[in-house]
């Protein structure tokens, strides 16, 4: 029992228009905005500390008395804003140092 192909390729020309479909050429994306990586870190240093002074506020507001309970919701999110900024830049830091002491590594 002969198995016979459906369609019979005959030549390559097929193969490369379709490899041609399948693997657009990708532009790379060009970033029109002039940060640099000093100024991201500027910029969320700045973030941790504006919602750590926040955090720490609402803090003393609700040991004081001074919020309301509808205000519960709004304390306990700026207090994970607050924890999820630290662990980026937490994060970020981490992944520097490991970043530098692999080019210390590398001999010339």
């Amino acid at each position: 029992m002969a198995i016979t192909p459906i369609v019979p390729i005959t030549s390559i020309e097929p193969v490369i228009k379709l490899k041609s479909i399948a693997a657009p050429e990708i532009q790379p994306q060009v970033i029109k905005n002039n940060y640099t990586f000093a100024d991201l870190l500027k910029n969320m240093i700045n973030d941790v500390n504006e919602t750590d002074a926040q955090s720490k506020a609402d803090a003393v507001d609700m040991a004081m008395g001074i919020t309301d309970l509808e205000d519960l919701h709004n304390i306990e999110i700026n207090a994970i804003r607050a924890d999820l900024a630290l662990r980026t830049v937490t994060s970020v830091r981490n992944k520097v140092l490991e970043a530098y002491s692999e080019i210390m590594r590398i001999t010339i």
